[in-house]
Protein backbone atom coordinates (compact mmCIF):
# COMPACT_ATOMS: atom_id res chain seq x y z
CA UNK A 1 0.00 0.00 0.00
CA UNK A 2 2.95 2.70 0.85
CA UNK A 3 4.70 1.24 -2.38
CA UNK A 4 1.43 2.56 -4.61
CA UNK A 5 0.78 5.81 -2.79
CA UNK A 6 4.45 6.70 -2.85
CA UNK A 7 5.02 10.26 -3.12
CA UNK A 8 0.98 11.12 -3.11
CA UNK A 9 1.81 14.04 -0.56
CA UNK A 10 3.71 15.81 -3.52
CA UNK A 11 0.78 15.36 -5.84
CA UNK A 12 -1.43 16.81 -2.94
CA UNK A 13 0.59 19.67 -2.62
CA UNK A 14 0.45 20.07 -6.10
CA UNK A 15 -3.18 19.89 -6.41
CA UNK A 16 -4.00 22.19 -3.70
CA UNK A 17 -2.21 24.80 -5.37
CA UNK A 18 -3.44 24.28 -8.90
CA UNK A 19 -7.00 24.12 -7.44
CA UNK A 20 -6.85 27.00 -4.80
CA UNK A 21 -8.77 29.44 -6.36
CA UNK A 22 -11.67 26.93 -7.84
CA UNK A 23 -12.15 25.62 -4.43
CA UNK A 24 -12.04 29.44 -2.89
CA UNK A 25 -14.36 30.56 -4.86
CA UNK A 26 -16.76 27.72 -4.17
CA UNK A 27 -16.31 28.10 -0.41
CA UNK A 28 -16.93 31.52 -0.43
CA UNK A 29 -20.64 31.05 -2.27
CA UNK A 30 -21.30 28.20 0.05
CA UNK A 31 -20.23 29.84 2.92
CA UNK A 32 -22.51 32.99 2.28
CA UNK A 33 -25.66 31.01 0.92
CA UNK A 34 -25.32 29.22 4.46
CA UNK A 35 -24.86 32.95 6.40
CA UNK A 36 -27.24 34.57 4.59
CA UNK A 37 -30.07 31.62 4.66
CA UNK A 38 -29.58 31.65 8.45
CA UNK A 39 -29.79 35.09 8.75
CA UNK A 40 -32.68 35.80 6.84
CA UNK A 41 -34.55 32.99 8.42
CA UNK A 42 -33.50 34.12 11.53
CA UNK A 43 -34.94 37.82 10.77
CA UNK A 44 -38.03 36.40 9.27
CA UNK A 45 -38.94 34.52 12.45
CA UNK A 46 -38.16 37.77 14.15
CA UNK A 47 -40.50 39.61 12.75
CA UNK A 48 -43.47 37.86 14.46
CA UNK A 49 -46.12 34.74 13.95
CA UNK A 50 -47.93 36.47 11.06
CA UNK A 51 -44.45 36.06 8.58
CA UNK A 52 -42.97 32.67 9.82
CA UNK A 53 -46.31 30.44 9.44
CA UNK A 54 -46.66 32.15 6.23
CA UNK A 55 -43.54 30.93 5.26
CA UNK A 56 -43.66 27.53 6.74
CA UNK A 57 -46.98 27.14 4.90
CA UNK A 58 -45.48 28.52 1.86
CA UNK A 59 -42.79 25.57 2.00
CA UNK A 60 -45.22 22.80 2.95
CA UNK A 61 -46.52 23.18 -0.54
CA UNK A 62 -46.11 20.40 -3.30
CA UNK A 63 -44.20 22.36 -5.77
CA UNK A 64 -41.94 24.26 -3.28
CA UNK A 65 -41.35 20.32 -1.52
CA UNK A 66 -40.32 19.28 -5.13
CA UNK A 67 -37.70 21.64 -5.09
CA UNK A 68 -36.19 21.80 -1.78
CA UNK A 69 -37.29 19.03 0.40
CA UNK A 70 -40.33 18.13 2.24
CA UNK A 71 -40.62 19.87 5.46
CA UNK A 72 -40.21 17.81 8.86
CA UNK A 73 -43.60 16.99 10.28
CA UNK A 74 -43.24 18.61 13.96
CA UNK A 75 -46.06 20.63 16.05
CA UNK A 76 -44.05 23.97 16.37
CA UNK A 77 -41.64 24.94 13.56
CA UNK A 78 -38.39 27.51 14.69
CA UNK A 79 -35.58 28.82 12.54
CA UNK A 80 -33.12 26.17 12.72
CA UNK A 81 -36.03 23.63 11.97
CA UNK A 82 -36.91 25.66 8.31
CA UNK A 83 -33.26 26.25 7.54
CA UNK A 84 -32.87 22.52 7.64
CA UNK A 85 -35.79 22.02 5.70
CA UNK A 86 -34.86 24.38 3.21
CA UNK A 87 -30.84 24.20 3.07
CA UNK A 88 -29.93 20.64 2.85
CA UNK A 89 -30.93 19.55 -0.68
CA UNK A 90 -30.04 23.16 -2.41
CA UNK A 91 -26.32 22.76 -0.13
CA UNK A 92 -25.40 19.34 -1.56
CA UNK A 93 -26.60 19.77 -5.17
CA UNK A 94 -24.14 22.77 -5.13
CA UNK A 95 -21.50 21.16 -2.92
CA UNK A 96 -21.60 18.45 -5.93
CA UNK A 97 -21.01 20.52 -8.54
CA UNK A 98 -18.17 21.57 -6.32
CA UNK A 99 -16.41 18.33 -5.93
CA UNK A 100 -17.52 15.99 -8.62
CA UNK A 101 -15.64 18.24 -11.57
CA UNK A 102 -12.99 18.72 -8.70
CA UNK A 103 -12.37 14.86 -8.42
CA UNK A 104 -12.54 14.35 -12.27
CA UNK A 105 -10.19 16.71 -12.96
CA UNK A 106 -7.32 15.57 -10.18
CA UNK A 107 -7.60 11.95 -11.87
CA UNK A 108 -8.90 10.88 -15.12
CA UNK A 109 -8.17 14.84 -16.15
CA UNK A 110 -4.47 14.27 -15.62
CA UNK A 111 -4.26 10.86 -17.84
CA UNK A 112 -6.27 12.36 -20.10
CA UNK A 113 -3.57 15.53 -20.34
CA UNK A 114 -0.71 13.41 -20.21
CA UNK A 115 0.23 14.50 -17.32
CA UNK A 116 -0.32 11.63 -15.10
CA UNK A 117 2.03 9.78 -17.61
CA UNK A 118 5.24 12.41 -16.84
CA UNK A 119 4.46 12.17 -13.25
CA UNK A 120 4.33 8.35 -13.24
CA UNK A 121 7.44 7.93 -15.18
CA UNK A 122 9.16 9.49 -11.73
CA UNK A 123 9.05 7.61 -8.56
CA UNK A 124 5.23 7.83 -8.15
CA UNK A 125 2.82 5.10 -6.86
CA UNK A 126 -0.25 3.77 -9.26
CA UNK A 127 -2.43 5.06 -6.70
CA UNK A 128 -0.74 8.13 -5.70
CA UNK A 129 -3.07 9.91 -7.89
CA UNK A 130 -6.15 9.25 -6.09
CA UNK A 131 -5.08 9.40 -3.09
CA UNK A 132 -3.99 13.08 -3.26
CA UNK A 133 -7.39 13.73 -4.94
CA UNK A 134 -9.11 11.83 -1.69
CA UNK A 135 -7.23 13.69 0.66
CA UNK A 136 -7.78 17.34 -0.88
CA UNK A 137 -11.29 16.17 -0.89
CA UNK A 138 -11.37 15.38 2.79
CA UNK A 139 -9.23 18.77 3.68
CA UNK A 140 -11.38 20.68 1.46
CA UNK A 141 -14.39 18.93 2.86
CA UNK A 142 -13.27 19.86 6.70
CA UNK A 143 -12.40 23.18 5.78
CA UNK A 144 -16.01 23.49 5.16
CA UNK A 145 -17.16 21.86 7.53
CA UNK A 146 -15.64 24.12 10.12
CA UNK A 147 -16.67 27.42 7.99
CA UNK A 148 -20.32 26.11 8.37
CA UNK A 149 -20.10 25.64 11.41
CA UNK A 150 -18.96 28.79 12.74
CA UNK A 151 -20.93 30.88 10.34
CA UNK A 152 -23.94 28.72 12.17
CA UNK A 153 -22.33 29.45 15.51
CA UNK A 154 -22.27 33.23 14.95
CA UNK A 155 -25.91 33.73 13.51
CA UNK A 156 -27.11 31.78 16.74
CA UNK A 157 -30.56 31.05 14.76
CA UNK A 158 -34.18 30.20 17.42
CA UNK A 159 -34.12 26.49 18.47
CA UNK A 160 -30.11 25.39 17.74
CA UNK A 161 -27.73 24.22 19.47
CA UNK A 162 -23.92 24.14 18.99
CA UNK A 163 -24.74 20.38 18.99
CA UNK A 164 -27.30 21.32 16.02
CA UNK A 165 -24.77 22.91 14.27
CA UNK A 166 -22.40 20.81 14.28
CA UNK A 167 -23.92 18.08 12.86
CA UNK A 168 -25.79 20.08 10.47
CA UNK A 169 -22.11 21.39 9.58
CA UNK A 170 -20.85 17.04 9.36
CA UNK A 171 -23.88 16.44 7.82
CA UNK A 172 -22.90 18.28 4.12
CA UNK A 173 -19.09 17.49 4.96
CA UNK A 174 -20.58 13.68 4.74
CA UNK A 175 -22.46 14.80 1.28
CA UNK A 176 -19.39 16.17 0.06
CA UNK A 177 -17.71 13.22 0.41
CA UNK A 178 -19.96 10.95 -0.85
CA UNK A 179 -20.54 12.64 -4.20
CA UNK A 180 -16.84 13.09 -4.47
CA UNK A 181 -16.59 9.55 -4.28
CA UNK A 182 -18.94 8.92 -6.96
CA UNK A 183 -16.91 10.85 -9.03
CA UNK A 184 -14.20 8.79 -8.00
CA UNK A 185 -15.55 5.90 -9.07
CA UNK A 186 -16.34 6.68 -11.99
CA UNK A 187 -13.08 8.29 -13.51
CA UNK A 188 -11.82 4.88 -12.72
CA UNK A 189 -14.51 3.26 -14.77
CA UNK A 190 -14.38 5.88 -17.64
CA UNK A 191 -11.53 6.53 -19.80
CA UNK A 192 -12.53 9.87 -20.73
CA UNK A 193 -13.71 12.68 -18.31
CA UNK A 194 -16.43 13.95 -20.51
CA UNK A 195 -18.08 10.50 -19.33
CA UNK A 196 -17.31 10.24 -16.26
CA UNK A 197 -18.44 13.64 -15.71
CA UNK A 198 -21.61 13.11 -17.86
CA UNK A 199 -22.17 9.92 -15.42
CA UNK A 200 -21.71 11.15 -12.07
CA UNK A 201 -23.96 14.40 -12.80
CA UNK A 202 -26.65 11.90 -14.30
CA UNK A 203 -26.55 10.15 -10.71
CA UNK A 204 -26.71 13.46 -8.93
CA UNK A 205 -29.70 14.07 -11.29
CA UNK A 206 -31.40 10.67 -10.58
CA UNK A 207 -30.74 11.03 -6.91
CA UNK A 208 -32.77 14.73 -6.80
CA UNK A 209 -35.39 13.38 -9.21
CA UNK A 210 -35.99 9.98 -7.00
CA UNK A 211 -35.87 12.43 -3.87
CA UNK A 212 -38.47 14.97 -5.70
CA UNK A 213 -41.33 12.18 -6.38
CA UNK A 214 -40.85 10.64 -2.82
CA UNK A 215 -41.03 14.01 -1.11
CA UNK A 216 -44.09 14.45 -2.42
CA UNK A 217 -46.19 11.12 -2.54
CA UNK A 218 -43.75 8.44 -0.56
CA UNK A 219 -41.97 10.08 2.04
CA UNK A 220 -41.05 6.31 3.57
CA UNK A 221 -39.39 5.90 0.49
CA UNK A 222 -36.90 9.11 0.44
CA UNK A 223 -34.41 7.41 1.89
CA UNK A 224 -33.76 5.56 -2.17
CA UNK A 225 -32.65 8.54 -2.93
CA UNK A 226 -28.58 9.26 -1.52
CA UNK A 227 -29.92 13.02 -0.81
CA UNK A 228 -32.77 11.75 1.03
CA UNK A 229 -30.37 10.04 3.71
CA UNK A 230 -29.64 13.61 4.65
CA UNK A 231 -33.12 14.79 4.55
CA UNK A 232 -33.98 11.47 7.09
CA UNK A 233 -30.95 13.26 9.22
CA UNK A 234 -33.80 15.32 10.17
CA UNK A 235 -31.39 18.25 11.80
CA UNK A 236 -32.31 20.04 14.56
CA UNK A 237 -35.17 17.46 15.16
CA UNK A 238 -34.21 14.22 15.65
CA UNK A 239 -30.87 14.82 14.62
CA UNK A 240 -30.64 10.34 13.12
CA UNK A 241 -27.15 9.79 13.10
CA UNK A 242 -27.77 5.96 11.53
CA UNK A 243 -28.30 8.41 7.96
CA UNK A 244 -24.68 9.65 8.23
CA UNK A 245 -23.20 6.23 8.95
CA UNK A 246 -25.06 4.95 5.86
CA UNK A 247 -23.70 7.64 3.77
CA UNK A 248 -20.24 7.72 5.41
CA UNK A 249 -20.10 3.89 4.73
CA UNK A 250 -20.83 4.09 1.44
CA UNK A 251 -18.51 7.00 0.13
CA UNK A 252 -15.88 4.67 1.96
CA UNK A 253 -16.96 1.71 -0.26
CA UNK A 254 -16.92 3.72 -3.10
CA UNK A 255 -13.47 5.32 -2.61
CA UNK A 256 -11.89 1.90 -1.67
CA UNK A 257 -13.74 0.36 -5.12
CA UNK A 258 -12.23 3.27 -7.06
CA UNK A 259 -8.81 2.99 -5.27
CA UNK A 260 -8.48 -0.72 -6.51
CA UNK A 261 -9.88 -0.25 -9.87
CA UNK A 262 -6.90 2.44 -9.84
CA UNK A 263 -4.27 -0.23 -8.56
CA UNK A 264 -5.20 -2.71 -10.85
CA UNK A 265 -5.54 -1.05 -14.26
CA UNK A 266 -3.58 0.24 -17.28
CA UNK A 267 -2.82 4.00 -17.55
CA UNK A 268 -5.45 5.84 -19.59
CA UNK A 269 -7.65 2.61 -19.79
CA UNK A 270 -10.66 2.19 -18.30
CA UNK A 271 -12.83 -0.51 -16.76
CA UNK A 272 -16.40 0.56 -19.27
CA UNK A 273 -15.37 -0.23 -22.89
CA UNK A 274 -15.91 2.03 -25.49
CA UNK A 275 -17.23 0.86 -28.58
CA UNK A 276 -15.39 0.26 -31.25
CA UNK A 277 -15.43 3.07 -34.21
CA UNK A 278 -15.74 2.45 -37.75
CA UNK A 279 -12.00 1.83 -39.97
CA UNK A 280 -12.68 4.67 -42.14
CA UNK A 281 -14.99 7.45 -41.65
CA UNK A 282 -17.96 8.21 -43.13
CA UNK A 283 -17.50 10.87 -46.32
CA UNK A 284 -20.21 13.25 -44.14
CA UNK A 285 -17.91 13.34 -41.28
CA UNK A 286 -15.62 16.02 -43.28
CA UNK A 287 -17.38 19.27 -42.47
CA UNK A 288 -17.47 20.95 -38.86
CA UNK A 289 -20.85 20.72 -38.04
CA UNK A 290 -21.36 16.83 -38.42
CA UNK A 291 -17.99 16.20 -36.84
CA UNK A 292 -19.68 18.12 -33.84
CA UNK A 293 -22.85 16.21 -34.37
CA UNK A 294 -20.48 13.01 -34.42
CA UNK A 295 -18.66 13.52 -30.87
CA UNK A 296 -21.55 15.63 -29.06
CA UNK A 297 -24.72 13.90 -30.01
CA UNK A 298 -24.81 11.10 -27.32
CA UNK A 299 -24.67 14.19 -25.09
CA UNK A 300 -26.92 15.85 -26.39
CA UNK A 301 -29.21 13.02 -26.11
CA UNK A 302 -28.90 12.67 -22.62
CA UNK A 303 -30.12 16.20 -21.77
CA UNK A 304 -32.97 16.20 -23.61
CA UNK A 305 -33.98 12.79 -22.19
CA UNK A 306 -33.23 14.65 -18.23
CA UNK A 307 -34.58 17.83 -20.00
CA UNK A 308 -38.06 15.56 -20.73
CA UNK A 309 -37.99 13.55 -17.48
CA UNK A 310 -37.62 16.57 -15.49
CA UNK A 311 -39.79 18.75 -16.71
CA UNK A 312 -42.49 15.85 -16.69
CA UNK A 313 -41.92 15.27 -12.88
CA UNK A 314 -42.06 18.71 -12.30
CA UNK A 315 -45.40 19.20 -14.14
CA UNK A 316 -46.95 16.38 -12.48
CA UNK A 317 -46.40 18.73 -9.13
CA UNK A 318 -48.86 21.30 -10.12
CA UNK A 319 -51.85 19.31 -9.30
CA UNK A 320 -51.03 20.01 -5.97
CA UNK A 321 -50.18 23.22 -6.21
CA UNK A 322 -53.40 23.95 -7.77
CA UNK A 323 -55.48 22.19 -5.08
CA UNK A 324 -54.12 24.29 -1.78
CA UNK A 325 -56.82 26.80 -1.85
CA UNK A 326 -59.88 24.26 -2.87
CA UNK A 327 -58.41 22.80 0.65
CA UNK A 328 -58.42 25.89 2.61
CA UNK A 329 -61.83 26.04 4.44
CA UNK A 330 -61.26 30.33 4.66
CA UNK A 331 -60.30 30.88 0.87
CA UNK A 332 -63.69 28.33 0.67
CA UNK A 333 -65.67 30.62 2.93
CA UNK A 334 -64.41 34.20 1.26
CA UNK A 335 -64.43 33.64 -2.61
CA UNK A 336 -66.79 32.11 -4.97
CA UNK A 337 -65.92 29.45 -7.27
CA UNK A 338 -64.96 31.27 -10.31
CA UNK A 339 -62.28 33.40 -7.46
CA UNK A 340 -60.62 30.42 -6.43
CA UNK A 341 -60.03 29.20 -9.98
CA UNK A 342 -59.03 32.32 -10.96
CA UNK A 343 -56.14 31.74 -7.59
CA UNK A 344 -55.48 28.61 -8.42
CA UNK A 345 -54.56 29.67 -11.87
CA UNK A 346 -52.43 32.26 -10.60
CA UNK A 347 -50.62 29.99 -8.24
CA UNK A 348 -49.95 27.94 -10.88
CA UNK A 349 -48.33 30.33 -12.62
CA UNK A 350 -46.01 31.68 -9.69
CA UNK A 351 -44.64 28.35 -9.90
CA UNK A 352 -44.32 27.99 -13.36
CA UNK A 353 -42.24 31.29 -13.10
CA UNK A 354 -40.37 30.04 -10.43
CA UNK A 355 -39.46 26.29 -12.20
CA UNK A 356 -38.44 28.59 -15.33
CA UNK A 357 -35.53 29.57 -14.28
CA UNK A 358 -34.26 25.79 -13.35
CA UNK A 359 -35.22 25.32 -17.04
CA UNK A 360 -33.03 28.01 -18.52
CA UNK A 361 -30.21 27.31 -16.56
CA UNK A 362 -30.44 24.16 -17.52
CA UNK A 363 -31.12 24.99 -21.16
CA UNK A 364 -27.96 27.34 -20.97
CA UNK A 365 -25.24 24.60 -19.07
CA UNK A 366 -26.33 22.46 -22.16
CA UNK A 367 -25.29 24.95 -24.95
CA UNK A 368 -22.63 26.56 -22.93
CA UNK A 369 -20.76 23.11 -22.45
CA UNK A 370 -20.48 22.85 -26.31
CA UNK A 371 -19.35 26.32 -26.33
CA UNK A 372 -16.84 25.77 -23.62
CA UNK A 373 -15.61 22.63 -26.28
CA UNK A 374 -13.74 25.18 -28.57
CA UNK A 375 -11.62 25.81 -26.12
CA UNK A 376 -10.96 22.87 -24.31
CA UNK A 377 -10.88 20.72 -27.84
CA UNK A 378 -7.69 23.66 -28.35
CA UNK A 379 -5.57 23.19 -25.38
CA UNK A 380 -5.79 19.74 -25.82
CA UNK A 381 -4.42 19.99 -29.29
CA UNK A 382 -7.84 18.39 -30.44
CA UNK A 383 -8.20 21.03 -33.62
CA UNK A 384 -4.81 21.26 -34.84
CA UNK A 385 -5.13 19.21 -37.91
CA UNK A 386 -8.17 20.93 -38.68
CA UNK A 387 -6.15 24.13 -38.09
CA UNK A 388 -3.85 22.64 -40.91
CA UNK A 389 -6.77 22.12 -43.45
CA UNK A 390 -8.99 24.17 -45.16
CA UNK A 391 -11.65 25.29 -42.28
CA UNK A 392 -11.04 28.75 -41.32
CA UNK A 393 -10.96 29.55 -37.83
CA UNK A 394 -14.28 31.47 -38.59
CA UNK A 395 -16.03 28.22 -39.47
CA UNK A 396 -14.68 26.19 -36.40
CA UNK A 397 -15.77 28.73 -33.99
CA UNK A 398 -19.20 29.73 -35.66
CA UNK A 399 -19.40 25.97 -35.90
CA UNK A 400 -19.00 25.29 -32.32
CA UNK A 401 -21.54 28.41 -31.54
CA UNK A 402 -24.45 27.41 -33.37
CA UNK A 403 -24.37 23.81 -32.23
CA UNK A 404 -24.39 25.19 -28.74
CA UNK A 405 -27.11 27.43 -29.16
CA UNK A 406 -29.30 24.92 -30.76
CA UNK A 407 -28.40 22.60 -28.12
CA UNK A 408 -29.70 24.79 -25.40
CA UNK A 409 -32.51 25.74 -27.58
CA UNK A 410 -33.50 22.15 -27.91
CA UNK A 411 -33.10 21.44 -24.17
CA UNK A 412 -35.31 24.26 -23.03
CA UNK A 413 -37.62 23.40 -26.05
CA UNK A 414 -38.03 19.69 -24.20
CA UNK A 415 -38.23 20.51 -21.13
CA UNK A 416 -40.87 22.96 -21.54
CA UNK A 417 -42.88 21.49 -23.66
CA UNK A 418 -42.94 18.23 -20.80
CA UNK A 419 -43.84 20.87 -17.76
CA UNK A 420 -46.63 22.08 -19.12
CA UNK A 421 -48.70 19.63 -20.90
CA UNK A 422 -47.44 16.49 -17.76
CA UNK A 423 -48.80 20.09 -15.60
CA UNK A 424 -51.99 20.29 -17.76
CA UNK A 425 -52.93 16.67 -17.53
CA UNK A 426 -53.28 17.17 -13.42
CA UNK A 427 -54.38 20.54 -13.62
CA UNK A 428 -58.74 20.23 -12.98
CA UNK A 429 -58.53 23.63 -14.97
CA UNK A 430 -56.27 23.22 -17.72
CA UNK A 431 -53.50 26.47 -18.85
CA UNK A 432 -54.52 28.16 -22.21
CA UNK A 433 -51.38 27.69 -24.55
CA UNK A 434 -51.01 31.85 -24.49
CA UNK A 435 -48.98 31.03 -21.44
CA UNK A 436 -46.91 28.49 -22.83
CA UNK A 437 -46.30 31.31 -25.63
CA UNK A 438 -45.27 33.47 -22.91
CA UNK A 439 -42.84 31.26 -21.25
CA UNK A 440 -40.81 30.40 -24.73
CA UNK A 441 -40.72 34.43 -25.82
CA UNK A 442 -39.10 35.11 -22.51
CA UNK A 443 -36.73 31.60 -22.14
CA UNK A 444 -35.73 31.56 -25.62
CA UNK A 445 -33.85 34.84 -26.02
CA UNK A 446 -33.07 34.69 -22.08
CA UNK A 447 -31.22 31.43 -22.79
CA UNK A 448 -29.55 32.25 -26.47
CA UNK A 449 -28.21 35.76 -24.36
CA UNK A 450 -26.81 34.16 -21.74
CA UNK A 451 -24.64 31.43 -24.32
CA UNK A 452 -23.92 34.17 -25.91
CA UNK A 453 -21.98 35.75 -22.76
CA UNK A 454 -19.91 32.17 -22.81
CA UNK A 455 -19.13 32.54 -26.46
CA UNK A 456 -17.78 36.12 -26.12
CA UNK A 457 -15.85 35.12 -23.15
CA UNK A 458 -14.44 31.73 -25.10
CA UNK A 459 -13.32 34.52 -28.04
CA UNK A 460 -11.65 37.16 -26.04
CA UNK A 461 -11.20 36.36 -22.56
CA UNK A 462 -10.87 31.95 -22.54
CA UNK A 463 -8.90 32.09 -19.25
CA UNK A 464 -11.54 33.64 -17.22
CA UNK A 465 -14.66 31.97 -19.17
CA UNK A 466 -15.01 29.97 -16.21
CA UNK A 467 -16.49 33.18 -14.26
CA UNK A 468 -19.39 32.38 -16.62
CA UNK A 469 -20.85 29.90 -14.13
CA UNK A 470 -20.49 32.49 -10.89
CA UNK A 471 -22.27 34.82 -12.64
CA UNK A 472 -25.01 32.60 -13.62
CA UNK A 473 -25.32 30.68 -10.63
CA UNK A 474 -25.59 33.71 -8.64
CA UNK A 475 -28.52 34.82 -10.85
CA UNK A 476 -30.25 31.78 -10.52
CA UNK A 477 -29.98 31.64 -6.56
CA UNK A 478 -31.28 35.50 -6.22
CA UNK A 479 -34.06 34.75 -8.54
CA UNK A 480 -34.64 31.08 -6.11
CA UNK A 481 -34.30 32.83 -2.74
CA UNK A 482 -36.09 35.89 -3.82
CA UNK A 483 -39.68 35.84 -2.40
CA UNK A 484 -37.87 33.08 0.84
CA UNK A 485 -35.37 35.72 1.85
CA UNK A 486 -37.47 38.93 1.16
CA UNK A 487 -34.85 39.95 -1.32
CA UNK A 488 -35.58 43.59 -2.60
CA UNK A 489 -37.77 42.98 -6.11
CA UNK A 490 -35.05 44.19 -8.13
CA UNK A 491 -32.24 42.24 -6.32
CA UNK A 492 -32.22 39.54 -9.86
CA UNK A 493 -31.87 42.33 -12.73
CA UNK A 494 -28.35 41.76 -12.71
CA UNK A 495 -28.88 38.54 -14.91
CA UNK A 496 -31.70 37.84 -17.76
CA UNK A 497 -33.41 35.47 -14.49
CA UNK A 498 -34.35 38.67 -13.50
CA UNK A 499 -35.45 40.04 -16.50
CA UNK A 500 -38.16 37.07 -17.21
CA UNK A 501 -39.24 36.97 -13.03
CA UNK A 502 -42.63 37.70 -13.60
CA UNK A 503 -43.15 34.93 -16.67
CA UNK A 504 -45.96 33.72 -17.03
CA UNK A 505 -47.86 35.70 -14.81
CA UNK A 506 -47.11 38.93 -17.04
CA UNK A 507 -45.66 39.23 -20.43
CA UNK A 508 -42.19 39.90 -20.80
CA UNK A 509 -41.13 43.68 -20.84
CA UNK A 510 -40.21 44.59 -24.49
CA UNK A 511 -37.49 46.28 -23.27
CA UNK A 512 -35.43 43.36 -21.55
CA UNK A 513 -36.28 41.20 -24.49
CA UNK A 514 -34.75 44.05 -26.78
CA UNK A 515 -31.94 43.99 -24.34
CA UNK A 516 -31.17 40.01 -24.70
CA UNK A 517 -31.30 40.14 -28.07
CA UNK A 518 -29.25 42.85 -29.13
CA UNK A 519 -26.91 41.64 -26.77
CA UNK A 520 -27.10 38.21 -27.89
CA UNK A 521 -25.74 39.34 -30.98
CA UNK A 522 -23.21 41.88 -30.27
CA UNK A 523 -21.48 38.87 -28.03
CA UNK A 524 -21.87 36.70 -30.72
CA UNK A 525 -20.22 38.34 -32.98
CA UNK A 526 -17.53 39.40 -30.62
CA UNK A 527 -17.10 35.65 -29.31
CA UNK A 528 -16.21 35.28 -33.36
CA UNK A 529 -14.03 38.01 -34.05
CA UNK A 530 -12.14 36.83 -30.52
CA UNK A 531 -11.61 33.46 -31.75
CA UNK A 532 -10.23 34.64 -34.66
CA UNK A 533 -7.59 36.85 -33.64
CA UNK A 534 -6.23 34.09 -30.82
CA UNK A 535 -3.39 32.14 -31.04
CA UNK A 536 -3.27 28.69 -31.39
CA UNK A 537 -3.88 26.87 -27.82
CA UNK A 538 -4.49 30.01 -26.40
Amino acid sequence: MRHSNRNAGYLLRANLKQNLKFSLIWLVILIMMIASGAGKLEAAFAGGASGSKEIVKMLRAPGMAAMFGAMPKVDTYNTAIVFAGVMVVFMIILQALWVMPLMIRNTRGQEESGLLEMVRARNVGRTAAITAASLELLIDSAIMGILYFVSLAAVNMGGTDLYGDFLFSLGMVIANLLFGAIALLFAQLTNNTRTANMLSYMVLTAAYLVRLVTDIQHQNLTWLSPIGWFEKANFYTDNNLWALGLALLVSILLAASATMIARNRDLGAGIIAERTGRAKAAGWLRSIPALLWRTERGLFAGWLIGAVVFGGVMGSVLGGVGDILKTNPLYRKILDVGQINAANQTMVLSFLGMYLGIFVALAVTAGVQVAFRLKRDDNLGYLSVIHAEKPTRTTISVSYYCFGLLAGVFVLSAGLLALFFTGNTVLSHPLPLKYLGRLFAASVPAVISFIALGIALVGLWPRLSSLFWLYMGAGLIVQIFRGLFDLPKHAGNFTPFGWIANVPVENVDHTWLIVMVVSAIVLFILGIAGYRRQDLSL
